[in-house]
């Protein structure tokens, strides 16, 4: 069965399916390097090293978590309530020879399969707003990381608040790409804190990766016969929302955060 987000994304933008950053305006690298960038940061921030044991909350391909242990030597746990992905990722960790280091487990993030303090540290690449009851995924990573173990997750949100009726226009793409409702900038430490997790960093990156929505625009315009031609309906719904002038609302942001347990 075909994956269509996945094709979709791509095509339109790159392998990662997740934002990039850029160091400025003036900055005019590629997809691939700005993403391979914004996977870079999380990675620092996270400070995972050998002899680690973390816990990846994954979505579908599993290139963050590889990223993740290619640059740390850290074993990686990834887990997935989708249990189609964590076949076709283990497969890819076999054909890569890393399935000693990198495992990707089927579970329910918000009841993880785990002991309590089985991970040095945890993560989350965007993939907060695609599981609903962000507190209850949060305190399941606060019980399965160790101690004073690093969390990182990052989000999509409202960088101020945003008035209800744009809410409602934004409401057709939130649905379509399987996004929660969207938390604010100023109330995040709160959330982080209702999940028993203590802030150590709190970076808005919505100017560095503003790029992002723009280069999949570009990306939908250019593909769009040819993606509706070979997916169809669905792939129609993906590019048209991505289309939509609403995308562009500049209250929305991205926040990286950095936390202790």
């Amino acid at each position: 069965m075909t994956d269509v987000y996945h094709e979709v994304m791509r095509t339109i933008w790159d392998h990662n399916l997740h934002f990039g950053l850029w160091t400025s305006e003036e900055d005019e690298s590629s997809n691939r390097v700005a993403a391979e960038r914004m996977t870079a940061l999380h990675i620092d921030k996270l400070g995972a090293r050998h002899g680690w044991r973390v816990l990846d909350v994954g979505r579908r391909v599993g290139t963050s978590a590889f990223r993740l242990a290619e640059a740390s030597h850290a074993d990686i746990v990834s887990v997935s309530p989708c249990a189609e992905h964590v076949r076709l990722a283990n497969v890819r960790a076999e054909a890569l020879f890393v399935d000693d280091q990198v495992r990707f487990v089927h579970g329910d993030p918000h009841a993880m399969p785990f002991c309590a303090d089985t991970f040095d540290g945890a993560w989350g690449v965007e993939t907060l707003p695609h599981l609903g009851d962000r507190v209850g995924v949060l305190r399941e990573l606060a019980r399965v990381v160790k101690p004073s173990g690093v969390v990182v997750v990052s989000d999509f949100v409202q960088r101020r608040p945003v008035p209800k009726e744009v809410l409602d226009e934004l409401q057709p793409a939130l649905t379509t790409y399987d996004i929660d409702e969207l938390p604010t900038f100023a109330g995040y430490p709160k959330l982080l804190a209702a999940a028993g997790l203590h802030v150590v960093e709190l970076l808005d990156l919505t100017a560095e990766s503003r790029k992002t929505l723009l280069r999949m625009r570009d990306g939908a315009q250019r593909h769009y016969d040819a993606l509706v031609a070979a997916h169809g309906e669905e792939a129609r719904q993906y590019l048209d929302q991505l289309l939509s002038p609403v995308a562009l609302q500049p209250s929305l942001g991205y926040v990286l955060a950095v936390a202790r347990v």
